[in-house]
């Protein structure tokens, strides 16, 4: 079995204490990387919360997860990475987007592809050698931009084969070797996936083109995008939540049983995925992530 990585952010009613012990038992249990979501409005500090996690742990890889060269101007981003490379002992890795919640909930709009290609050139050109960049796509051309530019890509998308596959292939055309990690919200319980369903239908929204997984879905992805209150991204108990359908979230996620689960894994992976983040939300997160690998990570 692969390691597989896990996708966390800093609630601001939690102490970097208690951070710094959840990345030490993710270390302990296994974990390959974290990746440390950056969104200014909803989390703590990215850069604080990494900083910690390298004065607490030893191996474990730490990225954002992901940042954006807007509400962090690329100079800023380059220094801040570089000081967590450098504490780390070389365990740093930039997770780079477009930008999503931390640009729509001060006004502002994604950056066009051409902006995020030339800020990953500002960062080739400006960052130590070690630092790996990995860009997070959904779409065609942002895709092939981490095919021909990223040492990785962070697929997100609905976990549906027809889709990865499709992305995979986006992202391989220029025959270069880049990771392929994907996000895959992964629960026994609809309600553990259900608030990240309800960002995901609202992100796919914005395709042009469904995949036929989710075509009779249309109308319900559109409706739930409507509903959408950035005031409560990412939060478990968000009220748009419930404008998602169980159906919605089971295509959307992984839900079932444990040997579901794990199918639906091995579908992904035989798609193309390299590797795994899971992402981790609400209490007992450390528990729960014990949970996921015993039960359905290990099945895989």
């Amino acid at each position: 079995m692969n390691p597989s990585d896990v996708s966390a952010g800093i609630s601001p009613r939690q102490s970097f204490e208690s951070w710094a012990r959840f990345v030490a038992e993710l270390e302990a249990e296994g974990v390959g990387r974290v990746w440390v979501i950056d969104s200014q409005l909803a989390m703590k500090d990215v850069y604080a919360g990494l900083v910690v996690a390298a004065l607490n742990t030893k191996r474990i890889g730490l990225g954002t997860g992901v940042t954006n060269a807007v509400t962090r101007h690329p100079t800023i981003t380059a220094n801040a990475i570089a000081a967590v490379d450098e504490i780390s002992h070389g365990r740093a890795v930039l997770g780079l987007g477009a930008g999503d919640s931390a640009l729509y909930g001060i006004g502002l709009k994604p950056q066009k592809v051409a902006e995020v290609a030339d800020a990953i050139a500002f960062f080739r050109a400006n960052l130590p050698r070690s630092v790996p960049i990995h860009l997070a796509v959904s779409q065609e051309r942002m895709c092939e931009l981490a095919g021909r530019v990223a040492d990785g890509a962070i697929v997100m998308g609905p976990a549906q084969p027809d889709m990865v596959r499709r992305q995979v292939e986006w992202i391989r055309a220029s025959g270069r070797d880049v990771e392929i990690a994907f996000i895959a919200p992964t629960s026994t319980d609809v309600e553990d996936v259900r608030s990240w369903a309800s960002t995901q239908a609202r992100l796919m929204s914005h395709h042009k083109e469904l995949p036929e997984s989710l075509v009779s879905f249309r109308g319900e992805i559109q409706r739930s995008a409507e509903s959408y209150d950035y005031a409560e991204h990412l939060s478990t108990r968000a009220g748009h939540s419930a404008a998602v359908s169980n159906e919605l979230v089971r295509a959307l996620g992984i839900v079932g049983t444990p040997e579901e689960c794990a199918a639906r894994l091995r579908e992904l992976r035989g798609a193309g995925v390299d590797t795994f983040i899971f992402p981790l939300a609400g209490r007992g997160r450390a528990d729960r992530w014990r949970k996921l690998r015993d039960q359905i990570v290990k099945r895989q």
